[in-house]
């Protein structure tokens, strides 16, 4: 009964959103009000069906009502309650409704505005797009669709998907990812209505803060499942899933900067339409990888015929909107140019370039195996080297970007200045990166150091001195420093990537039970093997004792290998263990029991992981900090 009601209110929904779809068009083409108000009250009942029909089928999870295929694809009797609830998102059609409703919400929010120039058109794409949501989980991928039988035990949710972390980071990820669309909108809307103001620009900033804020979050959280849950000593492997997730933050990064000399000095108008325009092709573009079954990834959905409809609505998205790009170009010129080389505005022009290059790059090796495929028969992997080698001098521009770009004058610069105010911050850096040369021998490291303590001074510098002169100056300069604290952040987790993917040691272990091994001032001792047995899983772990510095700590690696019914795969899955300090992480994984009754183990020791997380954390809390700030002067 509850599949039939929930399959019949989402073609309920469909309904309305085309009503209300083909209302707004009416609208807009014949200036009639009525119609705005049948597309804002049809646009409301869609929401409140889509938020009827998303609350059943979390019902029908958390009660396991296997007479839902989706459920019993994705929940199992043994699954706890709060997995039960996240599994929504677990598997191809759940997460489609859940992208479905989020997006609902977010055009509802903005169908309360009354922008007169902007808002029609803009609600014509966002429900156009909505609709094309709609229809997916309404023909192609149902959520409500019955099963053949009624099972006694659903399939059960993969177990490296039963994390905490997890548990947040896709729910994260379509927050940012789907946020991008509202600033679509109003510049596809700005080309339609003609509008040369900036104001496309003032509705699109709290939402960009919005999604950068979630997509950071997303990413964050992803790369610590990724180092607890994988087992295989890192937090990113270029994965072609993790980089869908990554090329989208990097235009909007790229993006709220450009925007910033829009606003103050109205410029750079068409970078600006570019870079949202490509954000949000690329956030479906994504959307499409994961679910195409065209590129292997650990994160992907299985393989599904949905990935057709996506590349219809891609080139959908592109030709128009390249069309409407070219068409009215003369509208989207910026009212002034750029007069200096060494202005703000200037460097905001080698900042979105640095981005797109290094988007570029991602995108290509994400695709490259389907390329070669296409041309040679053969798939051809990228690796982890592809990406460090490109990318490696396209990071360290953006850092020297960001040691001179926010001392910088608009229009008319003059680097001296700002080089004489570098000067102190530069020689304290080159001082401590000396150290770091003569204990590592790596330039490279060297080079990074010396431009990210410079960075990380002359912010310190500036704040000091703002505060010295005037003390209101934070409330006066709120978003400067917000941008501080945000660069803070990335050069911070700069360091921490930096050092823990060259410096990064890696032991092989075979142990027995009470025995040692010394890796020089570090000592290991197993002091048991256990193992275990549940009606989910057999267990394998050890108890061992690390002793650095005449401390001791306890870390327990398990092995688990888990049960299923019918003809389901077997999973396995490590529990790693990690000893965490400030500076090093000691990273424990038992791979398996050999036939002697010993262990094999992999000791990973990785230098400042701390700093990512430390970095990253910052770089989240300044970009929230720029949202709210935003959302309250609205």
């Amino acid at each position: 009964m509850i599949n039939i009601i929930g399959d019949n209110l989402i073609f309920i929904s469909f309904l309305f959103i085309l009503l209300s779809f083909l209302s707004y068009s009416f609208s807009f083409y014949k200036k009639n009000s009525l119609f705005s108000e049948l597309g804002k009250r049809s646009l409301s009942i869609v929401l409140i069906i889509l938020t009827f029909a998303i609350f059943l089928l979390e019902f029908q999870l958390i009660t396991k009502d296997y007479s839902n295929l989706y459920v019993a694809k994705n929940v199992s009797n043994d699954l706890s309650t709060i997995f039960s609830m996240t599994s929504l998102w677990a598997g191809q059609a759940g997460s489609l409704m859940l992208w479905t409703w989020i997006l609902a919400i977010y055009l509802f929010i903005e169908n309360k505005k009354s922008l007169s120039k902007l808002i029609p058109a803009s609600r014509i794409i966002g429900t156009f797009t909505l609709g094309f949501f709609i229809y997916l989980i309404c023909f192609v991928e149902n959520p409500f669709e019955s099963a053949d039988k009624i099972y006694d035990n659903g399939r059960g949710l993969n177990p490296i998907l039963q994390n905490i972390y997890m548990s947040i980071h896709p729910l994260s990820l379509y927050l940012g990812y789907i946020g991008i669309t509202i600033p679509f909108c109003f510049g596809i809307a700005a080309i339609i209505s003609k509008d040369k103001s900036n104001d496309w620009i003032s509705e699109s900033k709290k939402w960009t803060y919005f999604s950068w804020t979630f997509l950071s979050i997303g990413l964050l959280l992803g790369s610590r499942w990724a180092y607890l849950e994988l087992g295989w000593g890192g937090y990113w492997a270029w994965d072609p899933v993790e980089n869908v997730a990554l090329m989208p933050w990097l235009l909007l990064t790229a993006f709220i900067h450009s925007s910033y000399a829009q606003e103050q000095k109205k410029v750079l108008r068409r970078w600006n339409l570019l870079l949202i325009f490509l954000a949000f092709f690329l956030s479906i573009f994504g959307t499409f990888i994961t679910r195409s079954g065209l590129i292997s990834s650990v994160h992907s959905f299985a393989q599904s015929s949905i990935g057709n409809y996506f590349i219809v609505f891609i080139i959908l998205i592109l030709l128009s909107s390249a069309f409407l790009y070219y068409r009215n170009k003369i509208y989207i010129e910026s009212e002034k140019e750029i007069k200096s080389l060494y202005s703000k505005e200037n460097f905001f022009v080698f900042n979105n370039i640095l981005f797109l290059v290094i988007t570029f790059t991602v995108l290509v090796g994400t695709i490259f195996p389907i390329i070669s495929e296409f041309f040679t028969g053969k798939r051809i992997l990228v690796g982890p080297s592809f990406y460090d080698l490109v990318n490696f001098p396209n990071v360290l521009m953006l850092i020297l970007l960001m040691t001179f770009a926010p001392f910088l004058p608009w229009e008319k610069g003059n680097i001296k200045p700002v080089l004489r105010y570098l000067k102190i911050p530069f020689l304290f850096s080159l001082a401590l990166s000396s150290f770091t040369f003569l204990k590592f021998e790596s330039l490279n490291i060297f080079i990074v150091f010396l431009l990210s303590l410079t960075t990380l001074f002359s912010i310190c510098k500036e704040f000091i001195i703002d505060l010295r002169i005037n003390k209101n100056s934070i409330d006066k300069k709120f978003r400067r420093y917000c941008s501080f604290i945000v660069h803070f952040g990335v050069i911070i987790m700069i360091m921490g990537v930096s050092f823990s993917s060259n410096f990064e040691k890696k032991y092989d272990i075979t142990m027995g039970e009470g025995e040692e091994v010394l890796f020089g001032d570090l000592r290991l001792r197993l002091d048991d093997i256990y193992e275990k047995e549940t009606p989910a899983k057999s267990i394998i772990g050890a108890n061992i004792v690390l002793k650095k510095n005449n401390n001791l700590y306890n870390l327990t690696p398990e092995q688990n290998l888990y049960k299923y019914e019918g003809n389901r795969e077997i999973n396995k899955e490590t529990e790693v263990a990690i000893y965490s300090t400030f500076l090093k992480d000691y990273y424990l994984i038992l791979v398996d029991k050999n036939l002697e009754g010993k262990l094999n183990l992999k000791l990973y020791i990785n230098p400042l992981v701390s700093f990512l997380w430390l970095g990253s954390l910052i770089s989240i809390i300044g970009g929230s900090m720029l949202f709210f700030r935003r959302k309250l002067n609205d």
